[in-house]
């Protein structure tokens, strides 16, 4: 009877047991935590800024009114300067957008010795110089860019125009004459980079190939030569710039691409 007793409460116990064991709730489970995400850079927005550097360029000729003259002037370097803006929008890596500018010139001369009818300045040989600068560069185009973060790449290009001035020298006393000028249509294309070393502050490099068309410089009653002296002349240029400029976002932030 006292093991019949004792095998019931152990039977009871083990049920109470079991039942204490089914009533309890299921561990909770928690994911871990999201990765942190750091936000890649926007290029989107709207900018202003200025640029100095240097400056490449010769013209190139003939004088119309005395055929196999020909007008030319040797390469000449100068500084130019000068301010910009421009808006963009970025889609993942993909930068798109519009720049125009205008560079101021130094005041620096591009000379070739005169050669007479057989040579390219077709001043008077030995006693004469062909001398050109370009004053002043305009332009506005279009610039696609391949962005990573805060480092963008860019190709560039659209219309250019010059203001050209030219005339002759005397080697003796360097005394002007046949002064003239022109504005030049033409084009640029060129590449660059930029840094954005804050989200408002970018710094850069770029680099403009121009080549503006041929235009008359007419010097009439100012001609040492009344209307011989008129010149049909073009113009190539190439620019380095160093660049700094402030952006600024109108637009609402898309979609973050993330990077881990």
């Amino acid at each position: 009877m006292k093991k019949l007793a004792l095998a019931v409460v152990a039977a009871c116990l083990s049920f109470a047991g079991s039942a204490s064991a089914a009533d309890l709730a299921a561990r909770p489970y928690t994911k871990a935590p999201p990765p942190v995400v750091a936000a890649v850079y926007d290029w989107s927005g709207i900018y202003v800024g200025g640029a100095v550097g240097g400056i490449w360029n010769d013209t190139s000729g003939n004088f119309y009114n005395a055929p196999g003259f020909g007008w030319s002037t040797g390469n000449h370097s100068d500084w130019i300067a000068g301010g910009f803006a421009g808006i963009q929008k970025q889609w993942n890596y993909v930068v798109v957008g519009i720049e125009g500018g205008w560079n101021g010139v130094g005041n620096g001369w591009g000379s070739t010795l005169g050669n007479g009818i057989a040579g390219p300045c077709g001043f008077v040989a030995g006693t004469e110089n062909c001398q050109a600068r370009i004053s002043d560069i305009g332009y506005i185009g279009g610039r696609l860019g391949l962005a990573w973060d805060r480092f963008m790449v860019y190709g560039q290009g659209g219309y250019a125009r010059a203001h050209i001035n030219t005339q002759g020298t005397f080697v003796a006393t360097g005394v002007a004459f046949s002064q003239a000028s022109a504005d030049h249509d033409g084009w640029y294309a060129g590449v660059g980079f930029d840094y954005a070393v804050l989200d408002y502050l970018v710094l850069g490099v770029d680099y403009k190939h121009y080549e503006f068309d041929s235009n008359n410089h007419n010097c009439n009653a100012a001609c040492f030569a009344p209307f011989v002296d008129n010149r049909s002349v073009s113009a190539k240029a190439d620019s380095v710039m160093g660049r700094i400029s402030f952006k600024f976002n109108p637009w609402p932030t898309g979609p973050v691409v993330a990077r881990y």
